[in-house]
């Protein structure tokens, strides 16, 4: 094995890669640009560079709807991501968008898939901001799913003030606490609460299958904390330290936006897999604890900004 070092915005990485292997220098290459993704995104930008988020919403946002893993499905787009999870019994769906890209992108993109959208049991909102519970009352009212936020976000939901396009509000449902489980068709996802982004993000965690192999998803559910006062930076990164030590079967990084977690750049790769090639979504528990890392080291970048001012 060989030791690669990567230098990436001005942080180190070094990632392990059997030599030789085309495979796993693309990874790293890839967990590099995924890495200066976030902190073009997410870190507090150079003095001669526009703030995150500045540059607008991508003109083309289309992604075409992918199938991950077994029993996990991409169907959202660039500006915010949903997941299907798969089971036998139903679906769980990891975020409900935009109000206005629900139909033509969600519901959409799950019926281009082969999966029928009557069939999602849960809609887990990762937190209270219309771009991720935005479709959920179109979901709830045609569908008949049960919503999924925490306590905290179900009443942060309603009475922080909306960005962008304006979305309904899904009925009051299912409330979760940290550590929670909810199962179904024999898939259990655990929600794990990180407060910070919001003052009750959910960030789950769930298993995912690829073959005869069972890999861990850890979920972030809240990337920026640049608006955030200093105190809830703070609490942003005590929750990211919590959640990259948690589970130690956790080797596969997702999160609710593609711009943090890589997608784009994992897609091509997925696409051209070959039998015995590994899974490019499939980082290893020690990559996915130093992605969180490179998140909560925007809000530190952020946090020590705000304190010097």
């Amino acid at each position: 094995m060989n030791n690669h070092i990567i230098l990436t915005a001005g942080i180190l990485f070094i990632t392990t890669m059997a030599a030789g292997s085309v495979e796993s220098a693309d990874m790293a290459s890839i967990r590099a640009e995924e890495y200066a993704s976030i902190r073009r995104a997410f870190c507090p930008p150079p003095p001669d560079q526009p703030a995150p988020g500045a540059a607008g919403t991508p003109t083309d946002i289309y992604i075409e709807p992918t199938q991950i893993f077994d029993n996990l499905y991409f169907v959202g787009d660039r500006t915010t991501s949903s997941w299907a999870l798969t089971t036998p019994d139903g679906i769980f769906l990891l975020d409900a968008g935009f109000h206005g890209n629900v139909e033509g992108t969600i519901v959409a993109g799950m019926m281009k898939l082969g999966l029928d959208p009557a069939t999602i049991k849960y809609v887990i909102v990762s937190h209270g901001h219309n771009d991720h519970f935005g479709g959920a009352k179109y979901l709830q009212d045609t569908f008949g799913p049960k919503i999924v936020l925490s306590e905290a976000d179900w009443t942060h939901m309603v009475t922080w003030p909306q960005r962008g396009s304006p979305a309904p509000y899904p009925t009051r449902d299912v409330v979760v606490h940290d550590g929670d489980e909810i199962s179904l068709g024999g898939t259990t996802v655990r929600m794990v609460v990180t407060p910070g982004h919001t003052p009750g993000t959910l960030s789950p965690i769930f298993p995912v299958q690829d073959g005869e192999h069972t890999h861990y998803v850890g979920y972030w559910g809240g990337d920026g904390a640049g608006y955030l006062p200093p105190d809830e930076m703070q609490t942003y990164m005590n929750s990211a330290d919590r959640f990259a030590s948690l589970d130690p079967r956790v080797d596969v990084e997702l999160s609710n936006h593609a711009v943090a977690d890589g997608l784009t750049l994992k897609l091509p790769l997925l696409k051209d897999r070959k039998p015995g090639d590994p899974h490019p979504f499939v980082s290893g528990n020690a990559a996915f604890r130093e992605w969180v890392g490179v998140l909560k080291s925007c809000a530190g970048e952020f946090l020590v900004q705000k304190q010097d001012q």
